[in-house]
Order: structure tokens, then C-alpha cells, then sequence
């Protein structure tokens, strides 16, 4: 009998060990699991950003080769509506190239588009640049 009794303390024992060994795995689990989910998180906001800076660099760029928006050297505009917190930055500037026989060519301008906007601690930037001829008229 007293062995008995001494076999199911010793066991006792080991299935304290045991279930404190299972929970602090299932602890760590979870600690992992939380970081994968916030770093899902944080890739999806991302992706958003990414998203509407590239819809804004777009709209900007088919309305300046449709002449829709005038051109300035420098001009620089907080954006609204889905766009809010972000910035466009739009700069022209005029080339100054030659053709094969060495002549000027005039009204070739260079634009770039750079919008930027805070995620987290950090500004980020997206530009893009792109030649540009204006219709004579």
C-alpha cells in the first residue's frame, strides 16, 4: 500500500511539471500568433497606402497630359477625401536637349509627381516622372 502511495505523489508531481510546461508552450504560441497578426496588419495598411498613392499618381499624370490641370514650376497641395494626410509635391522643369542636327528643342518640360504621407513614425514617398509636351495652340 505504501508503495502505492508513493508512485501517485511522484506522478502527481509530474503532471504538475507537465501542465506547467504546456501552458507556458501554448503562452508562447500566442505571443507568436498576436506578432503574426500584427504584422498582418500593419503589411495591409501598407498595402492601402501603396494603393492610394498609386490611383493619386495616376490621376495626376492623365490630368496634366490632358491639360486639365495648369502647370506651375512648383506647386505643392495637401489632398482631400480618401487622400487626406497625404501631400502631392508636382515640379516642372523645362529640358534643355538638341536634336540629332543640334538644334534646341523648346517646351519639353520634365514632371514630377512625388506624394507623401506618415505611416507610423516614418514619411513616405512615391514620385514619378515623366515627360511632358504641351499642345500648341
Amino acid at each position: 500500500m505504501r508503495a502505492l502511495r508513493h508512485s501517485s505523489k511522484k506522478s502527481a508531481g509530474f503532471l504538475l511539471l507537465e501542465s506547467m510546461l504546456a501552458v507556458t508552450i501554448f503562452g508562447l504560441g500566442m505571443i507568436a500568433l498576436s506578432r503574426c497578426v500584427e504584422n498582418l496588419l500593419r503589411a495591409e495598411r501598407i498595402r492601402r497606402s501603396e494603393g492610394l498613392a498609386q490611383r493619386v499618381l495616376a490621376n495626376y499624370f492623365t490630368q496634366i497630359e490632358t491639360e486639365a490641370l495648369p502647370l506651375a514650376d512648383q506647386t505643392t497641395e495637401p489632398l482631400k477625401g480618401a487622400w487626406a494626410g497625404m501631400t502631392m509635391n508636382i515640379t516642372r522643369e523645362q529640358l534643355k536637349l538638341q536634336n540629332e542636327k543640334e538644334q534646341e528643342l523648346f517646351g519639353l518640360y520634365k514632371v514630377t509627381l512625388d506624394v507623401s504621407w506618415n505611416s507610423g513614425r516614418e514619411t513616405i514617398h512615391r514620385d514619378m516622372s515623366f515627360i511632358f509636351y504641351p499642345k500648341q495652340r
